[in-house]
C-alpha cells in the first residue's frame, strides 16, 4: 500500500496509437508520460480528473493549465438521488452522450452490472426513459422482493427497505428485460483518487467512469 500511494494517478480512459499502454483503472508511474500525435488519455488523482493529449511529454504531478478548483466532498459520501454533474456539462450547456444516473450512487436500471454502495440501506435506482410511470420487481438473492414504482417523468426511486440494506444480487423485473445487479458494499473514502481505487478493485467500472465524468476538471 505505501508503494501505490506513492504512484501516478489511475487511467480512466485512453486512446491513439498508445492507447495499449494505458488500460483503465491502471496505476500510472508518479512521472512524466509522453504521448505521440493522435494519442489522448484521461487520468483520475485525489486532485480530480484531468485530460492531456499528444504529442508531448507531460508532468502527471502539475495540475492541468486550464484546471478549475472543484468541490468533490459530496462524491466521497453516498448521495444517491443527487441531482447536479460536477463537469458534466459542457459548453453552451449542453450534456454529452447518451444519458447516465446523476453524480456516482444511482443505480443504472439498464443493464446487469457490479455496482458499489457504501450504505446498501440507502440505494436509488434510476431509469433513462422517464416519459411513462414504471414499477418494476426487485428481488434479492435471499428471496426477498418488493415492488419499485416510477412517476411519468420521475427517473429516481428509492429501493425498498425489504430488499435494501445488504450486498448481493438484486434482480430487477418490469422492463425489456430482466437485469442482475450485483451489490458490493464499500468503504466511505477519504478523497476522489482512494474512492476511484476502491471502485477498481470492487469491479464496478462504470460508476468508476462517472466519477471521472463527475470530478473532470475543465
Amino acid at each position: 500500500m505505501a508503494s501505490a500511494a506513492m504512484a501516478g494517478p489511475l487511467v480512466v480512459r485512453a486512446a491513439g496509437p498508445s492507447a495499449a499502454s494505458f488500460k483503465p483503472g491502471q496505476r500510472l508511474a508518479d512521472g512524466p508520460i509522453t504521448l505521440k500525435a493522435g494519442d489522448s488519455i484521461v487520468v483520475l488523482d485525489a486532485k480530480g480528473t484531468r485530460s492531456f493529449s499528444g504529442p508531448g511529454s507531460f508532468s502527471l504531478a502539475a495540475p492541468s493549465a486550464v484546471a478549475q478548483e472543484v468541490a468533490f466532498s459530496d462524491l466521497l459520501v453516498q448521495k444517491p438521488a443527487r441531482r447536479a454533474r460536477i463537469g458534466a456539462v459542457r459548453a453552451g450547456g449542453q450534456d454529452q452522450g447518451p444519458p447516465t444516473p446523476p453524480g456516482v450512487w444511482a443505480l443504472d436500471t439498464r443493464a446487469s452490472d457490479t455496482v458499489c454502495a457504501i450504505d446498501p440501506a440507502n440505494i436509488a435506482l434510476w431509469r433513462a426513459d422517464t416519459t411513462a410511470a414504471q414499477t418494476v420487481t426487485v428481488t434479492r438473492d435471499d428471496g426477498a422482493s418488493a415492488s419499485v414504482m416510477f412517476g411519468a417523468g420521475q427517473a429516481l426511486a428509492t429501493l425498498p427497505p425489504a430488499v435494501a440494506g445488504k450486498a448481493g444480487a438484486l434482480t430487477i423485473a418490469g422492463g425489456k428485460a430482466p437485469v442482475t445487479l450485483t451489490v458490493k458494499q464499500i468503504a466511505a473514502a477519504a478523497d476522489v483518487e482512494a474512492l476511484g481505487v476502491a471502485l477498481i478493485e470492487a469491479g464496478c467500472q462504470s460508476q468508476f467512469q462517472r466519477l471521472a465524468t463527475n470530478t473532470l476538471q475543465n
